[in-house]
């Protein structure tokens, strides 16, 4: 054999070695290998909402919670009309009793082009309240919208903030009443995603806006995608999907500079962060992501749903919800309200209202 078919000979082994090994890897992140041996229930009932419930912000001192929705499937279907599919902004009365809860609407007529996806509720001094709402217009861009919020909890529409460094957001926590981080849930548009994606490449950052201008805060993320603070706002918590992991920072909240704290591996495919007030996580996670990317394009598709919750003064964490997929498919948040919590969801038309155990368990 000649020595330039020794060469070719090596350099295919090598290409079919490293396929073969980032093929494991994504398949590893994306759970493909992920074995649930039964599903951890609690009491749930369904509440009709819109198609596309993906993102809940509690008002716990006014019993108001706040729901971010848009049909999602209509967008991508192409189908006609699909392209001016408008979400909203909807809220239940918590003070009423839960049988009764139900989505009314109280989204303002600006901005016209608004399709909601992460929400925040802020809370300043003399409670003043603000929402931060992560917005994809159809028109293209991409934008945070700031609303004021009303004693009656209706909302109008503040501020609209867009920069350059805003390429692909997921998700918003406000914490000011024009200042907020938001995560890039990848750092490239086009086929750019696809090879972060392909490859798990940690391109994609978490940015800070201080009120004028937007600056990177935190980078070389995988799929950042939910965020939150802690609710005396000196922690910053940032969930990456295909890391499977909850990043950890602390925050200067005068300059809103972040520090690496802590990485915590979760295992699954983690979304959505709600900081209920003692501190506790619950975040929303898909256990197989090839599942969830199934049902994003026939709801017949079942994809695992997971709840986990983590108490950081104990340092400890684990599933309070998994579901095969039939209660819930394609979960995105979980919020608590004390002994309850609501489960929202990236397409379907319902929100869940279950009991929150404070049992956690492995899966």
């Amino acid at each position: 054999m000649s020595r330039h078919w020794q060469i070719a000979g090596y350099v295919v082994l090598a290409l079919i070695v490293a396929g073969s090994v980032l093929t494991w890897r994504f398949l590893s992140a994306s759970g493909y290998f992920t074995g649930i041996r039964q599903e951890i229930a609690a009491d749930c009932r369904a509440i009709e909402a819109v198609p596309g419930p993906e993102d809940l912000a509690i008002d716990h001192e006014r019993g108001l919670a706040y729901v971010s929705a848009y049909d999602r499937r209509a967008v991508r279907s192409g189908a006609p009309g699909g392209g001016g599919v408008r979400g909203g902004i909807y809220v239940i009365d918590l003070k009423q009793p839960d049988a009764e809860w139900a989505l009314y609407p109280v989204t303002p007529s600006a901005p016209e082009d608004f399709r909601p996806h992460g929400i925040s509720l802020y809370v300043g001094e003399g409670g003043a309240r603000r929402l931060f709402a992560v917005n994809h217009p159809a028109g293209g861009g991409e934008a945070v919208e700031i609303f004021d919020i009303a004693e009656d909890g209706t909302l109008s529409h503040a501020r609209s903030v867009s920069d350059p460094l805003f390429v692909s957001l997921n998700d918003v926590v406000g914490v000011g009443p024009e200042s907020f981080y938001a995560t890039n849930d990848h750092g490239s548009g086009g086929i750019g995603r696809m090879i972060d994606d392909a490859l798990l490449l940690r391109n994609a950052n978490a940015v800070y806006f201080d009120g004028v201008a937007a600056r990177v805060a935190a980078d070389t993320l995988s799929y950042p995608n939910g965020i939150n603070v802690s609710p005396e706002g000196t922690t910053l918590y940032v969930a990456s999907t295909l890391g499977m992991s909850l990043y950890v920072y602390e925050r200067n909240v005068e300059t809103g500079e972040l520090t690496p704290f802590d990485h915590v591996r979760l295992g699954t495919g983690v979304d959505n962060i709600d900081v209920q007030p003692d501190g506790t996580l619950l975040i929303a996670a898909h256990p197989k992501l090839l599942d969830f990317v199934a049902h994003a394009s026939d709801p017949a598709e079942l994809s695992p749903s997971q709840v986990v919750r983590i108490e950081p003064g104990e340092k400890k964490a684990g599933t309070i919800y998994l579901n095969f997929g039939e209660e819930i498919s394609g979960i995105s948040t979980a919020a608590g309200y004390g002994d309850k919590m609501l489960l929202g969801q990236v397409f379907e038309p319902r929100v869940l209202v279950c009991t929150q155990s404070k049992e956690m368990r492995a899966y």
